[in-house]
């Protein structure tokens, strides 16, 4: 976690949060800071430091922390956009891996590519996929269960005539 990344709001907040958990007192004792700092931080008038932002996030679980931290903000801290506001494009790519190994966020990935991307999807697949529909056709097993085996076409040609038209006769060899 990039405690640097954070706002002067979200370490407001996030020590808010852990007042609200602890209490004030508790909160002082655990954090190893004064009365009046802790006002000062909770009211704006000074900046929460890194050292303390850290202290405090060991309070706070991952769902707390996502209540207060939220958007651009939370990918910062979490090193997905970089200070220059440049995106590790690497790690985008990891996050994608792991959301392909879960249903739930493997359907919301592609609801939202659905959504976002249908008129590159289109130009990609060169058609409407309004109109695909999948479906399993109860004939689509038979298929699959006759094309395993080889299927050797033999061709003779007709003896006589110019038109150099062809016989075919299939002859199917299992495996």
């Amino acid at each position: 976690m990039d405690v640097t990344a954070l706002g002067e709001e979200a370490r407001r907040l996030i020590l808010e949060r852990v007042k609200r958990k602890l209490g004030f007192e508790k909160t002082l004792r655990k954090l190893g800071i004064a009365r009046g700092s802790l006002h000062n931080y909770l009211t704006g008038a000074r900046r929460v430091p890194d050292r303390v932002v850290e202290r405090t996030l060991q309070y706070l679980d991952e769902y707390e922390f996502n209540e207060v931290v939220k958007g651009v903000e939370r990918l910062r801290a979490v090193g997905i956009i970089r200070g220059d506001g440049s995106v590790d494009y690497s790690l985008v790519v990891e996050a994608i891996a792991l959301a392909a190994r879960d249903e739930y966020l493997k359907q919301a990935l592609l609801k939202f590519t659905v959504e976002n991307f249908r008129e590159d999807l289109r130009k990609m697949f060169g058609s409407s996929l309004a109109h695909v529909v999948f479906r399993w056709d109860p004939g689509f097993e038979e298929f699959l269960r006759e094309s395993k085996r080889r299927v050797v076409v033999i061709r003779q040609l007709k003896k006589g005539g110019s038109s150099g038209s062809c016989q075919c006769r299939a002859t199917s060899i299992g495996r």
